[in-house]
C-alpha cells in the first residue's frame, strides 16, 4: 500500500516543480518586458555616459546630505556649542548642497541640449532628470523596523542608474 502512494507522489510532486519553474520563469519575462534601454530611445554612447555622470553627482548629493545630516545630528544634541559655531556649520553645510545642487543642474541643462524630446521625456518620467519630485531615498513601510534596526548603517535606497533602466 505505501509503495502504491509513493508512486504517485513522485510524478505530482514532479509536475508541480515543473510548473512552478514555468510560472517563474513567465513571470521574470514579463517584467523584463516592461523595461526599456536607453539605446531604444535614442541616447547614444556619448550621452549615455554623459547620464551616468549626472546620476552619480545626484548620488552623492544624497550622501552629502546623509553626512550633513548625521553631523547637525550631533550638534543638536551638543548643549556646549555655542551660537557662532552653529551658525557657521549650518551656512557652511547650506553652501556645499547650493554648489553641487549647481554642478547637477548646470549637468541636466547640458544633457537636455542633446536628447531627443522622447529621451528626455523617458529619463523624466524615471526621475534622472529632474521631474518636481524629490528622489525616493527611503525603504517601504513594510521595511520601516529594519530600516530603523540600519539607521546607523544607511538610510538611503541607492540604485545605480543600471538598475533603473536596462
Amino acid at each position: 500500500m505505501m509503495k502504491k502512494r509513493n508512486i504517485y507522489l513522485i510524478p505530482i510532486l514532479g509536475c508541480i516543480a515543473l510548473c512552478s519553474i514555468f510560472a517563474w520563469a513567465q513571470k521574470n519575462s514579463e517584467t523584463q518586458q516592461g523595461r526599456i534601454s536607453l539605446a531604444e530611445i535614442g541616447v547614444t554612447p556619448e550621452q549615455k555616459s554623459q547620464i551616468d555622470a549626472m546620476w552619480k553627482l545626484k548620488l552623492q548629493k544624497h550622501r552629502q546630505a546623509v553626512e550633513d545630516l548625521k553631523t547637525l545630528n550631533r550638534y543638536v544634541k551638543d548643549t556646549l556649542m555655542s551660537e557662532k559655531e552653529i551658525k557657521e556649520t549650518l551656512e557652511k553645510v547650506r553652501s556645499k548642497r547650493k554648489e553641487m545642487q549647481d554642478k547637477i543642474d548646470k549637468a541636466e541643462e547640458t544633457l537636455i541640449k542633446h536628447l531627443s524630446p522622447r529621451a528626455q521625456l523617458h529619463l523624466t518620467v524615471f526621475g534622472i532628470l529632474d521631474n518636481g519630485l524629490p528622489r525616493r531615498t527611503t525603504r517601504t513601510q513594510t521595511n520601516k523596523k529594519v530600516e530603523q534596526k540600519n539607521s546607523d548603517n544607511s538610510t538611503s535606497v541607492e540604485q545605480p542608474l543600471s538598475n533603473i533602466l536596462k
